[in-house]
């Protein structure tokens, strides 16, 4: 039987890396993702596999969602008669949401559930007028 306690900012429970690898790992990760960021990381000697940095990655916490003040609103036709529709910070460029359809009573809920959008940019599609 191993017994092994946890020491604060040193070790984590059932991990292969300390905390300060494990952010240099996933800092790799989401800036060069699979491949790249292998071989950057054996650069700096952590040797780890494409699949390896991807799983890191997808462990990796999305940031919490911000209402943003500048809000892009996009439909787009996936095929056919289906469309689909993209909800995006314009400030920062970031995706907030994408749903099927194109509704503008689903917009409306949207808005009126994230309060504090002070402009809305959107295509010449008369959907959302």
């Amino acid at each position: 039987m191993t017994f092994a306690e946890q020491v604060a900012g040193l070790t984590v429970r059932y991990q292969r890396r300390t905390p300060k690898p494990q952010r240099l790992v996933e800092a790799v990760g989401v800036v060069l993702a699979g491949r790249s960021g292998s071989r950057m990381l054996r650069i700096l000697n952590v040797t780890l596999s494409r699949c390896t940095v991807l799983s890191q990655l997808m462990r990796v916490p999305l940031p919490p969602l911000e209402t943003p003040r500048v809000l892009g609103v996009d439909d787009f036709a996936l095929y056919g008669d289906t469309y689909g529709t993209l909800l995006v910070d314009a400030t920062t460029r970031l995706p907030l949401t994408l749903w099927e359809g194109r509704d503008a009573q689903q917009l409306s809920q949207w808005l009126r559930e994230h309060p504090g959008v002070e402009v809305a940019c959107r295509d010449g599609s008369l959907t959302y007028r």
